[in-house]
């Protein structure tokens, strides 16, 4: 078996799935849009084959010798096509030859021999193709495809792209782009060629226009990486619909996910579902938005690697300090924070994530789940005040867990410090509303608990990162932070004053008093090796250093983390 074989084996047993109407409806929830990947998919299974040809392990690129004696093409062209589950070949006529694409038609879908297609659906799709977007009136699909994610290969000799409308007979199949095409026993029926549904093209162009820049990205990613994981394929599928003015073409998936963050991100499954192409398509475009100034997307497509390890070498060979977890974890936060600029992309159009809303406190341990590793459970606590969350997640399982709160209109973020039994505590002050990310990293491990009661009213007002203090008194970071022996506290006072240096539990209750003396004005630092009153190190988790200069109260929060042998 040749090295392209063995990467890519459904296109070395090049099977031919029947699209026929007899295989029944799709099954209820299920979507197949793009039938790129469910004809991937029913190769895999097994359906039918066609002889490949010997040399079908080699892809043609630009500037190499045709797989075909070239003829001219124009409009009235007449050529055989193989069609993925005909039993023959299919033939179709030249209706536009332009710079970019052939559009031909199948002739017993032509207006003049009887059929529904019109010369103003080729028109339509000529120009959008070659020379025209919603996104952009000077750029066509292939240009704006290009640019994004790289040239198209070429196994036919012609720089045109060969696109080809008939009757997709499976319901909902929209439009694909077939591998197999390029691999055909006889060299002549070798094409680089795109294939639309009739119907759709005509009774729903948005779908089959949005679907062409889709398939248009599919054919240039096989070019370039054919085996590429399917997620990261049909995420940049959709964001090629976006880039030519089609975003969410299938207005379904996005909503559809939203509704379902809990789902795993990289997964593909053959009963797929519109929210997966919904996940895919936003993360991508969030990938794209962050990053794409540095040519990322482009880079991605062509990186031999391939799902998140891709994502990890593309970041890292472009010099971006970022990796997969850490986009991810953005992207999460941002699908719940949409409103926020700092966080959001445009994508989300302002939409977010579905939420359990909590009205009453306090929050008994409540079991809940992040359905798969890399979704989401998301929390909403809509009460006004000052927290105490405590989380506890499965011992096999591994979390990411971020705080988003909000107060007067302005959001901040905070990441829960998990030990590695996955337990953490974070307490949040005067807030109008707090949310709580749940993001899931590990196969196994769904489950967490989930504890909120209010904070004691002994506690101090505020416990969230100031702004720099007056320089009249100013409590500094301490360091190292989390720690584990000796904590060093620097702080600053303007004038000699008494001054009262604490260590609080996070429910407010004093746990160590450091310091209570008069001082002198000037930089000033106190140690704590993290044992209590009685001199017993106290365990892991959260805890406040209070500051009082006579009643002026300066608050930062710390963490300790004792590491077990």
């Amino acid at each position: 078996m040749t090295a392209r074989a063995r990467a890519c084996g459904f296109l070395g047993l090049i099977l031919f799935p029947s699209f026929s109407s007899a295989e029944g409806a799709q099954d209820e929830g299920t979507s197949h849009r793009c039938g790129t990947q469910f004809l991937r998919q029913q190769r895999l299974a097994g359906a039918g084959a066609l002889p490949v040809s010997p040399a079908s392990n080699i892809r043609a690129s630009k500037g190499l010798a045709p797989a075909q004696s070239q003829q001219e093409i124009g409009v009235g062209t007449e050529l055989d096509f193989p069609v993925a589950g005909a039993p023959t070949l299919l033939r179709a006529t030249c209706q536009f030859a332009g710079e970019h694409a052939f559009v031909f038609v199948a002739d017993r879908e032509w207006d003049t021999n009887g059929g529904p297609v019109l010369q103003s659906d080729v028109d339509r799709l000529a120009e959008l193709f070659d020379l025209a977007t919603p996104a952009d009136p000077q750029r066509g699909i292939y240009e704006l495809s290009v640019n994004a994610f790289g040239e198209p290969p070429d196994v036919d000799g012609y720089p045109q792209i060969f696109i080809l409308v008939l009757d997709i007979a499976r319901t909902g199949i929209v439009g694909f782009f077939d591998p197999a095409v390029a691999d055909h026993i006889t060299p002549e029926l070798r094409r680089d060629v795109l294939f639309l549904d009739e119907f759709s093209v005509r009774r729903q162009s948005r779908l089959a226009h949005g679907t062409l820049a889709h398939e248009f990205q599919h054919l240039i990613h096989w070019g370039s990486d054919a085996d590429e994981e399917l997620w990261i394929n049909e995420g940049l599928s959709g964001y090629a619909e976006e880039l030519s003015g089609f975003a969410e073409a299938d207005p379904a998936a996005v909503p559809d996910f939203l509704a379902h963050p809990g789902i795993d991100l990289t997964a593909w499954p053959f009963d797929v579902h519109a929210y997966n192409y919904g996940s895919t398509y936003l993360f991508l475009s969030f990938l794209a938005e962050r990053y794409g100034a540095n040519g990322f997307i482009r880079a991605l497509v062509s990186e031999p690697r391939n799902g998140r390890f891709g994502i990890d070498t593309t970041f890292e060979s472009l010099g971006i300090a970022a990796d997969f977890v850490g986009a991810w974890g953005d992207w999460v936060v941002a699908n719940y924070a949409s409103n926020d600029d700092r966080f959001s992309y445009s994508a989300l159009a302002g939409r977010s994530v579905v939420t359990e809303v909590i009205e009453a406190l306090p929050v008994e341990p409540i079991r809940r789940a992040v359905a798969a590793r890399w979704g989401t459970d998301n929390i909403l606590i809509r009460l006004p005040g000052s927290f105490v969350v405590d989380f506890d997640g499965d011992d096999s399982g591994r979390f990411n867990v971020w705080a988003y709160a909000q107060s007067e209109g302005i959001g901040r973020l905070e990441r829960f410090d998990l030990n590695d039994e996955m337990m953490g505590r974070l307490t949040v002050t005067d807030v109008d509303s707090l949310a709580l990310v749940v993001g899931r990293t590990s196969p196994d491990g769904e489950a967490y608990e989930l504890t909120i009661r209010p904070l004691s009213p002994t506690a101090v007002a505020e416990v969230a990162e100031p702004a720099v203090e007056p320089a009249a008194a100013r409590l500094g970071l301490s360091y190292p932070n989390p720690f584990n022996g000796q904590l060093r506290i620097p702080l600053t006072l303007g004038a000699g004053s008494d001054t009262e240096l604490t260590i609080l539990g996070s429910n407010g209750q004093r746990v160590r008093r450091l310091l209570r003396q008069s001082m002198g004005a000037g930089d000033h630092e106190v140690q704590w090796d993290g044992t209590d009153e009685k001199g017993q190190l106290v365990a892991s988790g959260t805890y406040l250093i209070s500051m009082k200069i006579g009643s002026d109260p300066h608050v930062r929060q710390l963490s300790r983390v004792t590491f077990l042998k």
